[in-house]
């Protein structure tokens, strides 16, 4: 596991430093407690211990970093401090190694808890759901099964003890014990992997400079729409646009300003059409898929969407106000026509929208030649 994470070390993971801080220390940790007889017991009880009782909270400070949480070092802190106190005078005041092992066991076991409490599944939408699920699982039974060991020492805190003592429930206790940091860190892994996926899987659907959707992805989503709306008989318009002199606004305010436009256009568009915004199809040319969409309806939210363009401006230089305008193609589909085609259709719907003076719509039924029926600005 620490080869593993060393692995995704430059990934710029939230909680990959403390995972694997957590992993050195238990390995440590465990490393000095086989010395146990053979090297001084301040290294094979005390560090040791202390070692293993701040891999746990690493790890749990870990998750809440990768979370977007604030990590409680400070509470961790204080825990582990008691926790090791508390070790210290029952090895030293009263030497009770069966109170030892339930001191350990019952702080193991609070940090299981908050772990799998901040891991719930159902508090973390929009995460790949196995991963967490997975973390949340080894957590819980990591809690569970130092619950067992802290009752059953506490139970029999008289009796002489050891370590590696050789009953059944110890035995599957110090295994599970010693597997809790690969198991949690096996989940720490997964939900690292899966937010590295998820980012490429972003940036290559989406534009990096506007957040709209790719060109490849609005031509995946729009070939899903198609083949859905003709499998159920419903109906599927889009909408192309682009900005109006475009090329002017960046020769006149500049690059900057004309890439404001943009962004402002695509976080516009999404609020109006409340859908999941729209797609760059490259420059100042833009889409949107509208799935159960009839021809009518189109063109009320393109107009919508025109109207409410044209009333939007962005801080050019020296404050001033830069405005900016769309001309849009509105197109429907029709029975049995290929997405091919309707989307040619609509195209040609935007030129007839350039053609008649810009800050238009263009409905593709009409379309005929140079005959068109617009929607103006003053409409």
């Amino acid at each position: 596991m620490l080869m593993v994470l060393r692995s995704l070390a430059r990934s710029g993971v939230p909680g990959m430093r403390e995972w694997t801080v957590a992993n050195v220390l238990a390995i440590a940790a465990l490393l000095l407690f086989a010395g146990r007889g053979r090297i001084a017991d301040v290294l094979s009880i005390d560090i040791a211990n202390l070692l293993f009782l701040c891999a746990p909270a690493l790890m749990h400070a870990g998750f809440q970093r990768h979370l977007d949480r604030p990590a409680p070092y400070g509470a961790l802190a204080v825990l582990v401090a008691a926790s090791t106190a508390a070790l210290g005078v029952f090895h030293y005041v009263v030497d009770a190694m069966a109170v030892r092992v339930a001191l350990s066991s019952l702080f193991h076991g609070i940090v299981c808890v908050a772990m799998a409490w901040g891991l719930r599944p159902w508090a973390q939408p929009g995460r790949a759901r196995y991963p967490i699920r997975f973390a949340f699982g080894a957590a819980l039974t990591l809690a569970a099964a130092h619950a067992v060991r802290a009752l059953m020492y506490a139970s029999h805190h008289d009796a002489q003890v050891t370590l590696f003592d050789a009953s059944p429930v110890n035995l599957v206790c110090f295994a599970l014990g010693t597997l809790a940091l690969p198991g949690l860190t096996l989940g720490a892994v997964m939900m690292a992997n899966a937010g590295l996926i998820g980012q490429a899987r972003y940036a290559a659907e989406h534009d990096h400079l506007t957040g709209a959707w790719s060109r490849r992805a609005f031509f995946g989503r729009a070939e899903r729409a198609h083949a859905d709306a003709v499998r159920a008989g419903r109906t599927l318009s889009v909408l192309i646009f682009d900005v109006d002199h475009f090329k002017s606004i960046n020769d006149t305010h500049g690059h900057a300003v004309g890439d404001r436009v943009l962004a402002d256009l695509v976080a516009r568009t999404a609020a109006v059409l409340r859908g999941d915004g729209c797609a760059r199809l490259g420059g100042e040319e833009f889409a949107v898929l509208l799935p159960d969409s009839d021809a009518d309806t189109a063109v009320c939210l393109a107009d919508e969407l025109r109207r409410t363009l044209e009333r939007a401006a962005v801080a050019g230089p020296g404050g001033v106000a830069v405005r900016y305008t769309v001309s849009v193609g509105v197109g429907s589909l029709a029975d049995g026509e290929s997405l091919a085609n309707l989307l040619q259709r609509a195209d040609a719907a935007l030129y007839a929208a350039k053609r008649g003076g810009r800050n238009r719509i263009a409905d593709a039924r009409l379309v005929d030649g140079e005959r068109c029926k617009y929607a103006t600005s003053g409409s």
